[in-house]
């Protein structure tokens, strides 16, 4: 596991980046915690020691049996909060990905949610939420007589000089013809462009790993992201 180093760089708190930055406009907060519309994104964001203070912090931002994603924790849990699952998160950096054009490639708005929600539940790339869509650019592939949303990619975290890809899926049934790679070739492309450069999260075990790789992402950081509930009301 390569651990961080005490830097200020965006991408060692990706989130909290983000949220303070460009994303602010999608911010909750309270005191040292802050966290994405819950309409909007899963993801938290609090400071490196997570001290009582923080915790209450954290705990009065998600409410009672509210659940939170703790990165690198390294202070005890306070009495009541509960632990549901633990990944080792990796993150990788795309400087020097290739972009490409896929006119195939058809951009998703928010009239195209619920099928992407529905694309998303079978595939189970990550969290996806009514207004995600807000975040960024969607790109999706469609089947050509059907019309059937196959596979799509987009864009998530905006940390200052970077921008997160996300939400990588591809239907079972259109697996293996390449529309992973070339999505995400055209959301980097989209990056690029604006002056970015692409990053993405994903799980240890993954076997995207693979493709991420093959395609020169590079692995920058792992690690672990705690699952938490917060204990309810006296």
């Amino acid at each position: 596991m390569t651990a961080r180093t005490a830097t200020n760089h965006p991408l060692d708190d990706p989130f909290g980046s983000a949220l303070r930055g460009r994303h602010a406009r999608f911010a909750r907060s309270h005191r040292s915690a802050i966290a994405y519309d819950t309409a909007v994104s899963v993801f938290y964001a609090h400071p490196p020691e997570l001290t009582p203070a923080a915790y209450r912090d954290l705990a009065v931002l998600a409410g009672p049996h509210g659940t939170i994603g703790l990165r690198d924790r390294s202070t005890p849990l306070p009495s009541g909060w509960q632990r549901l699952e633990t990944f080792s998160l990796v993150q990788y950096t795309g400087e020097h990905v290739a972009t490409s054009v896929d006119p195939t490639l058809v951009a998703l708005g928010p009239g195209d949610v619920a099928e992407m929600t529905a694309l998303v539940r079978l595939t189970e790339p990550g969290p996806f939420l009514p207004r995600t869509i807000e975040l960024g650019r969607y790109l999706g592939y469609r089947d050509r007589q059907s019309g059937q949303l196959l596979a799509m990619a987009g864009e998530r975290a905006q940390p200052d000089g970077w921008t997160e890809i996300s939400a990588v899926c591809t239907h079972p049934q259109a697996r293996g013809r390449g529309l992973a790679h070339a999505l995400i070739g055209a959301v980097t492309a989209g990056i690029v462009a604006r002056g970015d450069l692409p990053f993405l999260h994903t799980t240890h075990d993954n076997p995207a790993r693979r493709l991420y790789e093959s395609m020169g992402f590079i692995h920058r950081s792992t690690v672990t992201l705690e699952i938490v509930r917060v204990p309810g009301k006296d």
